[in-house]
C-alpha cells in the first residue's frame, strides 16, 4: 500500500479501474453478445495494463505493482483468472436494478478516487493516476464498435460511451 492512504482508500483506488470497466460496459444498451464481448475485452485491458512498464509518476505504477500483486496472490492465474475477474464483475452489475444504477455507481466512484487523490498527493500524481484511469476507460470503449448495420457504419466510441467518459472525466476532476 502507498504510504499517503489509509487501508480503505488504497482498496478504493484499487478498484478504480474495474469500475471504470463497469461504467463503459453499461454506457451502451448493446445485445448481449456485445456485452460481454465488451466486458471480457475490458478485464483483458486491465490485465495488460497491469504489465505495462512504461507509467510515469510514482504513484500509477505502485497502484499497478499492488494490484498485479494481488493477481499473483491469486490461486487462478491467466485465462481463469480473467473469467473470475469477469463474473465478479458481472455479479457487482447485477446488483443493480437499472444500468443507469450502475453507470451511477462507477461515477461516484470515480469522485471518491478524486476525492481521495486531491487531499492526499501532489496535483502532479493526482493528475497522473486520473489521466491513466481515463485512459483506461477509453480502451474499453474502443475495444468493441457498436452501432452500424453488419459492422457497416460502427463507431469505436458510440455516443453514449462518449457521454459516459465525459462523466468520468469530470467525476475526476480532468474536465469541466
Amino acid at each position: 500500500m502507498y504510504q499517503a492512504f489509509t487501508e480503505d482508500e488504497w482498496n478504493t483506488l484499487l478498484q478504480a479501474p474495474m469500475q471504470a470497466v463497469m461504467g463503459v460496459c453499461l454506457a451502451d444498451r448493446v445485445d448481449p453478445v456485445t456485452f460481454l464481448q465488451e466486458l471480457k475485452a475490458g478485464v483483458a485491458i486491465v490485465a495488460e495494463e497491469l504489465k505495462r512498464s512504461d507509467l510515469v509518476g510514482e504513484l500509477t505504477p505502485a497502484l499497478v505493482g499492488d494490484m498485479a500483486k494481488l493477481d499473483a496472490a491469486d490461486a487462478l492465474d491467466g485465462e481463469q483468472l480473467q473469467l473470475k475477474k469477469q463474473f465478479e464483475l458481472l455479479g457487482l452489475m447485477q446488483t443493480f436494478k437499472k444500468s443507469s444504477e450502475g453507470r451511477d455507481y462507477a461515477v461516484a466512484h470515480m469522485q471518491k478516487v478524486a476525492a481521495i487523490l486531491d487531499a492526499k498527493v501532489t496535483g502532479v500524481q493526482a493528475t497522473e493516476l486520473k489521466e491513466w484511469l481515463l485512459s483506461v476507460a477509453t480502451k474499453v470503449a474502443e475495444a468493441q464498435k457498436e452501432g452500424g448495420i453488419m459492422g457497416i457504419g460502427a463507431s469505436r466510441i458510440s455516443e453514449k460511451e462518449s457521454d459516459m467518459l465525459k462523466k468520468m472525466a469530470v467525476a475526476l476532476g480532468l474536465s469541466t
